[in-house]
């Protein structure tokens, strides 16, 4: 289970944000408290009611974003106690709040907005708030038996650890091997790893990412092999055209 949380400037568009779900169309209302209105300026104005006795509050909400896990499906129910337990945990269950869930990523998700000023016009404390809200659904997880962040990332570096490697080797192997960008590309590509070079807007070439096709996982050169990338391929004389002012200098 994975959670964000940080306090912003209220707007009417980041209560329309969560109200909509993309392809789904809109959002599933989870839950809700202190608020009456469906219409996003309206919220918002709710909202403003309890912030006018706080103006020196600049960042007067708190947004969240809870991922509560793959390894099951959730009901409509947990994920409202789910969003109740982090909102009590930060001392905002007593605050305006509306909470939705977004499913069309194929990665169940709930949004939060949540007024930062309460009825007595003081600001829920923010200080370490990402922090706090992430300990939050570690607890949750735990007391689940579910997977926590800490271990996801155990079992992500575990997976992501041969195929970074496999498409490391690829590299050395295609860069002493190539005269230009396109042999390094055919090179990569017979080892089963796809080059997609980054263009600015100025049409220029200032990296690239590779996807290793077997597994479908894309990451930025740097993010392989420190390094791994441009700079790399020049020094090897690959020969790559229309480049950024930096690597131009390499070339010189």
């Amino acid at each position: 289970m994975v959670s964000k949380a940080k306090s912003i400037r209220g707007s009417a568009k980041s209560i329309s944000y969560i109200q909509s779900d993309k392809v789904l169309g809109d959002a599933m209302e989870l839950d809700r408290y202190g608020i009456v209105s469906d219409d996003p300026n309206e919220i918002l104005q709710e909202f403003r009611i309890m912030q006018e006795a706080n103006e020196k509050c600049e960042k007067n909400t708190i947004s969240m974003v809870i991922s509560p896990s793959s390894e099951k499906e959730f009901s409509k129910a947990e994920l409202r106690e789910i969003a109740r337990t982090h909102l009590k945990g930060l001392g905002l269950e007593n605050n305006q709040y509306l909470a939705t869930v977004h499913q069309s990523t194929g990665q169940t998700h709930i949004h939060i907005i949540a007024n930062r000023i309460d009825e007595q016009g003081k600001a829920v404390s923010d200080s370490f708030i990402s922090k706090r809200s992430q300990d939050i659904s570690e607890k949750i997880a735990q007391e689940k038996g579910l997977l926590t962040a800490k271990d996801w990332r155990k079992i992500n570096e575990q997976t992501i650890a041969p195929v970074k490697q496999e498409i490391k080797q690829a590299h050395d192997f295609a860069k002493k091997r190539s005269g230009n960008l396109q042999d390094y590309s055919d090179m990569m590509k017979s080892r089963g790893v796809k080059v997609s070079p980054t263009i600015n807007k100025q049409g220029k070439i200032q990296g690239f990412k590779l996807t290793h096709e077997q597994s479908g996982l894309t990451f930025k050169a740097s993010e392989v092999g420190k390094n791994l990338g441009i700079k790399d391929l020049l020094q090897n004389q690959v020969n790559i055209p229309n480049l950024t002012q930096p690597y131009l200098e390499i070339v010189k």
